[in-house]
């Protein structure tokens, strides 16, 4: 029988890598009449992977009594849409549950069910007779099966202990419950060193509970005055993941238990207050991430990089990056906040995917049904033809691009702590990122307590506390011959906010200016020196190589150092990034760029397969522009350069002369992909 796995960030079913790129069609929010039309549309899309939900709610349609046959609603006839999507010759992503959300009542959890927490062992005898009736129905038509071809299974979705719903049945108020004893077993019984942790006097862990800090933008709410408070917030953020995480194993074993032999996925918000990432695909085969950001990316100056961060973070922990769910249409009441998705919005958030390192999505919703708007076909299997033309563009440029397929080309890495995000202890708008983005310089992101890549340069990004693993995986990636780069922010602390460095960086001997003060800084004597506009930090930086600069009234000060660690080294710069300073570290250093923009907002990624180099490019900006971008990648080609736009077959004739340098227009909050070669 044929086997479905995942193997070097590709589905292969048989053997044949299949294109990871979807469309979600709710069979039973549809006229039944309507679903071969609706299917026929995207299939003309260029789609061959359609994917949907299974109600739990809906199908039980009375206490222990299922209908997956259209007994007593034609809507619910599951057996004749796998029948027809395998007829119609479509693979299949199904999403059972036993949650959906999905604007359902209950977020499609019968009423008797929805009274308890997810791992309530009531709510789990629920769902176990749940899923025993579910998977009979869909069971035979697994791709593992003869001609079967449904090539992925999603567990429950976007897990969330939910304590606005379900907070005292653990104990966040009223009698203790499951958070008491994960802070137990956390402190491993020590009573004291709870107190300690948290100033608190508790004479049992009992008495434990948690100090949530104010989530909700904009509102005014008790702020964290001090570490301890800090901890015990970050504690209950870990409650939270530990949660998640037993849950996500418990659907993922029924699963395996009732014989599901595909991959399962798990999905998580676009957000770190929930759900540990890279604990989720610990626990299944892969994990993916909702996208639906705001029309144009224009929710703030920040958007577009918090988008493209959150897929460069997947692609780090993900066997197979993948958004789950992607955004086409919105849901009502969420349209108020996006405003009208326009086309080109579509096209600049999927380069923008492209562009960060994601290997395929889920569109969801590909067909309209209640409660959601501006999907390009509606419920009647009719297109909107400004929205759908789009898609097939869209879809086309990613099967000739085949992302699965390709090298991402960059040496530079960032540290991301995703429990520093959770805890708003660390923002979006982090300086090393913003400088970053500004110069146009391709990155990836990893956690450093998973590990650091290999890459030539690795830039901190995160505050003060870093768990002591994380120290010391840094410390291992400098020795072993990288380079980190630190500006004011550093780690200094372990994640019990007690003093600790193992990595070799130095505390500051003082600060200068209680205000910002414009200075220049030189870091080879041999370069050019660039401008600073910061307050600073001044080193003693004894053996160390310093970094001066001259500071008026003080004189000449060590605003800086490099210093050698094992087989590498450390920069430690006590001012704030900029883009001038980050692209001459960079310089300084030898690492590549191998494609960067000098246009303003023109955002750049490259990519290589083979012989050939893919170019992703969006304009974050809001007017149309003539791109240049630099190609120093193609420097070692003797010829000249043909580039190829993937969505309109538009060529460029580069003579040998202009090889590195690419001119292009490029719309207002659009992208464009291009294919060069000699």
């Amino acid at each position: 029988m044929p086997k479905v796995e995942i193997e070097k960030k590709r589905i292969r079913v048989g053997g044949k890598e299949i294109p990871l790129i979807s469309g979600e069609v709710h069979y039973w929010r549809l006229n039944p009449n309507y679903w071969k039309d609706s299917l026929a549309r995207v299939r003309e899309m260029g789609l061959t992977i359609v994917s949907t939900y299974v109600p739990w709610d809906f199908h039980e349609y009375k206490r222990g009594q299922f209908d997956f046959t259209g007994k007593t609603d034609d809507a619910r006839d599951l057996k004749s849409f796998l029948e027809l999507t395998r007829k119609e010759g479509f693979w299949l992503i199904i999403r059972p549950g036993p949650y959906i959300y999905s604007e359902w009542p209950h977020d499609g959890v019968p009423d008797y069910a929805y009274k308890y927490h997810r791992l309530h062992p009531k709510f789990l005898g629920f769902a176990s007779a749940y899923l025993k009736e579910v998977t009979k129905v869909f069971k035979p038509y697994l791709a593992t099966r003869n001609k079967g071809h449904i090539i992925l299974l999603q567990a429950d979705n976007e897990i969330d202990p939910w304590p606005d719903v379900f907070g005292q049945q653990y104990g966040l108020s009223g009698e203790a419950g499951l958070f008491q004893d994960f802070i137990q077993k956390l402190y491993a019984d020590d009573l004291e060193a709870l107190n300690r942790a948290w100033g608190t006097a508790y004479g049992s862990f009992r008495e434990a509970s948690p100090f949530i800090a104010t989530m909700l933008a904009g509102e005014q709410g008790i702020p964290l005055k001090g570490d301890k408070e800090l901890k015990r917030n970050l504690d209950y953020f870990k409650f939270k993941y530990d949660y998640a995480l037993k849950a996500a194993r418990w659907n993922v074993r029924a699963y395996r238990d009732l014989g599901i032999n595909i991959p399962i996925y798990l999905n998580t918000y676009p957000f770190f207050y929930a759900h540990d990432w890279a604990e989720f695909q610990s626990a299944a085969d892969m994990v993916g991430v909702d996208l639906y950001p705001t029309n144009e990316l224009a929710e703030d100056e920040f958007e577009h990089r918090k988008f493209c961060d959150k897929i460069r973070y997947l692609a780090s922990v993900s066997k197979m990056p993948f958004i789950a769910e992607f955004q086409s249409g919105v849901w009502h009441g969420r349209h108020y906040e996006t405003s009208v998705l326009t086309p080109n919005h579509y096209r600049m958030i999927c380069f923008s995917a492209l562009l960060a390192g994601v290997k395929g999505w889920n569109w969801y919703m590909l067909v309209n049904r209640d409660n959601w708007y501006m999907s390009p076909i509606n419920e009647w299997g009719r297109v909107r033809g400004e929205l759908y033309d789009v898609f097939k563009q869209i879809v086309r440029a990613f099967k000739l691009l085949n992302p699965s397929s390709l090298e991402k080309l960059t040496e530079v890495a960032v540290t991301f702590n995703p429990l520093q995000y959770a805890a708003r202890t660390l923002t979006h708008n982090s300086p090393i990122l913003r400088a970053l983005y500004q110069g146009d310089v391709d990155y990836d992101v990893c956690d450093p307590r998973r590990g650091v890549p290999q890459k030539k340069v690795v830039f901190y990004s995160g505050n003060q506390w870093l768990d002591m693993t994380a120290h010391k995986n840094l410390r291992k990636y400098v020795e072993r011959g990288g380079t980190l780069v630190a500006f004011r922010s550093y780690p200094r602390k372990d994640e019990n906010f007690n003093p600790y460095q193992e990595i070799g960086l130095e505390d500051p001997e003082r600060i200068l200016f209680e205000f910002k003060r414009q200075f220049a800084v030189t870091l080879d004597k041999d370069r050019p020196a660039i401008p600073i506009n910061s307050s600073v930090y001044v080193f003693k930086a004894e053996g160390c190589r310093k970094i001066r600069a001259n500071m008026g009234g003080f004189g000449d000060q060590t605003v800086g150092y490099i210093k050698t660690v094992g087989k590498g080294k450390i920069i430690h710069l006590g001012f704030e990034p900029t883009p001038e300073i980050v692209v001459e570290v960079l310089e300084c250093l030898g690492v590549p760029l191998f494609a960067y923009s000098t246009t303003r907002d023109v955002k750049t990624a490259i990519f290589r397969r083979g012989s050939k180099y893919y170019l992703v490019a969006v304009n974050n900006g809001k007017e149309d522009k003539t791109a240049t971008v630099h190609l120093p990648v193609l420097e070692k080609n003797r010829a000249g350069m043909v580039a190829r736009d993937l969505v309109s077959g538009e060529k460029f004739d580069q003579s040998r002369e202009r090889r590195r340098i690419f001119s292009f227009s490029i719309n207002r909050k659009d992208g464009r992909i291009f294919e060069l070669s000699a």
